[in-house]
């Protein structure tokens, strides 16, 4: 595997976003998943508790509710824009249901190993 992933987020790709029925904007379901998980159990989804891009979401939740702010507000958001984007260059920053699920090299190294 090369140092460097390649993501192609399958939701941005289809100018797609969750917004759950409190209001909360997150960029995918991978990611809604998980933060839903670690919300109830903190072991679980616990790459919420450990990547920065995450903690950093976590933190600001409010800023991502639709409660607190317009979905223009939040999608041009820094966290949104750069924060998330930037996490995607390497593999020990990239959010682990974005490696799973859009990382485009770990997808096809999993299909060459099948």
């Amino acid at each position: 595997m090369t140092d460097k992933p390649c993501v192609t987020c399958k939701w941005l790709e289809k100018s797609k976003i969750l917004v759950n029925p409190d209001g909360q904007v997150i960029p995918c379901c991978y990611l809604a998943n998980t933060l839903y998980l670690n919300s109830i159990k903190p072991e679980q989804g616990r790459n919420w508790n450990i990547n920065p891009t995450l903690i950093k979401y976590k933190e600001n939740k409010k800023r991502y509710n639709l409660n607190n702010h317009t979905l223009e507000e939040i999608l041009t958001s820094d966290w949104f824009n750069i924060d998330l984007p930037e996490s995607w260059e390497s593999y020990e920053t990239i959010p682990s249901a974005c490696a799973v699920w859009c990382d485009e090299r770990q997808n096809i190294q999993e299909s060459n190993e099948t």
